[in-house]
């Protein structure tokens, strides 16, 4: 899914079937379900078989995943589970809608865990402080929450980039270059 459909907490329409992004405030009561399923599907496709599978092992597990994430209730969805090829796409819309939750991307090679213990407040906190708000956080698809975190990681690194760029050329200027430095950082009215 594109940067907009995240943003925009966009839906996708198979017929009448509404196959909606999670959000954060319900990602608790979703991962009681939805992780069983992301343990099952972790390095494999969403091919039929694979997603036959998947319904066979974990059925109340699948239902309660897309009946949080369907405009459809469970007695619907067994409904709809009578039509495999519908079902099927149904359920690889599910899961492609929320590829932020089911897929997470790999953390890049050559990063460190961090052993802080951070926790969903913490979160909270970092996106606050770069201008969001409590609500519109839990309004947040998991994935738009996700790029909203990545994007103010980015620009606090591209601010700490400038400011030791800035440091470095203060250290090594002369009085008269200092002073021409401080002159063109003088906000203008």
């Amino acid at each position: 899914m594109n940067d907009f459909f995240l943003a925009d907490n966009r839906t996708f329409q198979i017929g009448e079937i509404e196959v909606k992004q999670i959000q954060v405030k319900s990602l608790d009561l979703f991962c009681q379900h939805a992780e069983t399923v992301k343990e099952f599907l972790k390095d494999k496709d969403y091919s039929d078989e694979i997603l036959i599978e998947l319904f066979k092992a974990h059925t109340v597990e699948v239902i309660q995943t897309c009946v949080m994430t369907t405009n459809l209730t469970a007695d619907r969805i067994f409904d709809v589970a009578k039509d495999q090829a519908l079902f099927l796409d149904m359920l690889r819309a599910v899961l492609t809608v929320n590829t932020a939750y089911f897929k997470p991307e790999k953390p890049k090679r050559g990063s460190k865990p961090n052993n802080e213990k951070s926790t969903w407040f913490d979160s909270f906190q970092y996106l606050i402080e770069s201008g969001h708000r409590h609500d519109d956080i839990l309004n947040m698809s998991y994935g738009a929450y996700l790029q909203y975190v990545k994007a103010a990681q980015r620009s606090e690194l591209r601010k700490m980039r400038s400011q030791v760029n800035l440091m470095r050329s203060a250290q090594h200027a002369q009085n008269r270059e200092f002073k021409k430095l401080m002159e063109d950082l003088k906000v203008v009215d």
